[in-house]
């Protein structure tokens, strides 16, 4: 058993989430305490600020579907604060996953498979979108960097538009309360079927060594 455990690191390793940060305009936490990127909206005729943009992202996750595939998914997401007299929408059209890099490659841009949300903020009020993409890999570690694509938009036409640049976060030791309470190990996400030690060596799969860095 002891020959294996370097296997068994470099595989653990491979299917461990992956978590992401902004390269830029760090100054503020998603409801749920993630790093935050925060854009100041352009301001109304009186001087107001018509409100702020914030962008996030909760990490990459291997895991398999009900038909078997391994697939990662990879979470940002967008809250849209309102300060100003007029409604404000996110344009879920232009959003776009860009300047996708695995494993030293660029990609295409991705657009989401799914979006879940409100993506309309009246005066006053907050709207959240939050975005699920699959980029071409099956390991979360293959992910190296990349960007969000998004705008705003308000009843007289763009107000802004945005390209939130994200890199990982430095590696979360398993004596973190966060490496077990996120949604790969400890949340929702359980129920995804999430990819593990155990994936490599499903019944009637063979023998798999993953490919990463």
């Amino acid at each position: 058993m002891t020959l294996w455990l370097p296997f068994l690191a470099l595989t653990a390793g491979c299917w461990q989430p992956r978590y992401f940060e902004p390269r830029e305009n760090v100054t503020g936490l998603s409801p749920e305490g993630r790093p935050a990127a925060v854009y100041d909206l352009d301001r109304e005729q009186e001087g107001a600020a018509r409100g702020q943009v914030r962008v996030w992202s909760d990490g990459a996750f291997a895991r398999y579907t009900e038909t078997d595939e391994e697939v990662v998914d990879l979470f940002v997401s967008l809250e849209l604060e309102n300060n100003g007299k007029q409604a404000l929408q996110l344009d879920v059209e232009s959003l776009r996953v860009e300047e996708l890099y695995l494993d030293g490659y660029l990609q295409p841009a991705v657009a989401p498979l799914t979006v879940k949300g409100n993506d309309r903020a009246e005066p006053g009020t907050t709207a959240r979108l939050d975005l699920t993409f699959q980029p071409s890999t099956t390991f979360p570690r293959c992910i190296d960097s990349f960007a969000l694509r998004f705008a705003v938009r308000g009843e007289q036409g763009l107000v802004s538009g945005e390209l939130t640049p994200f890199v990982p976060e430095p590696l979360r030791p398993l004596g973190d309360p966060g490496y077990w309470g996120d949604r790969y190990w400890g949340g929702p996400y359980w129920g995804g079927r999430p990819a593990s030690l155990l994936g490599p060596w499903r019944w009637g799969s063979g023998w798999r060594v993953p490919r990463c860095r």
